[in-house]
């Protein structure tokens, strides 16, 4: 059975993962239609583009502390891959997060793969059974 300590971490960690995606979708569609990353930062609440990265690097830090909490080794080298990928070249903001968003689709594919294999020794409880008595 799964505990509910590690099924937190791993809903966690596809929140941190989609809210990755989500910026490098919005800054990509910000870019085709020819407006700066900035504003999309300040439409987000932050005052510049390095406050934007910043924020992917910090959800990717709680994303890598989540995962390293359940997954395996194919899971945890996409993660490390991911971290490569973040930390890369940002002169060409288009191609770094056309790159991003690959590295988080691949991210994602890992885990659904890793759900795959191990479903038979997970047993997550319905919601009926997570009620407090």
């Amino acid at each position: 059975m799964l505990p509910k300590s590690i099924a937190y971490k791993i809903y966690w960690a596809g929140r941190y993962l989609e809210r990755i995606e989500n910026i490098c979708r919005m800054s990509l569609l910000a870019i085709n239609n020819g407006l700066n990353i900035n504003t999309v930062a300040k439409q987000l609440g932050f005052d510049n583009e390095y406050e934007l990265i910043n924020y992917v690097k910090t959800s990717f830090q709680y994303l890598r502390e989540n995962v390293r909490s359940f997954a395996d080794e194919k899971v945890i080298i996409q993660v490390n891959t991911l971290e490569f990928l973040i930390d890369s070249d940002k002169s060409d903001l288009q191609s770094y997060f056309t790159q991003l968003l690959n590295g988080v689709y691949n991210v994602g594919n890992s885990f659904e793969k890793f759900f795959v294999e191990v479903r038979s020794e997970m047993r997550i409880r319905p919601q009926q059974e997570n009620q407090p008595e």
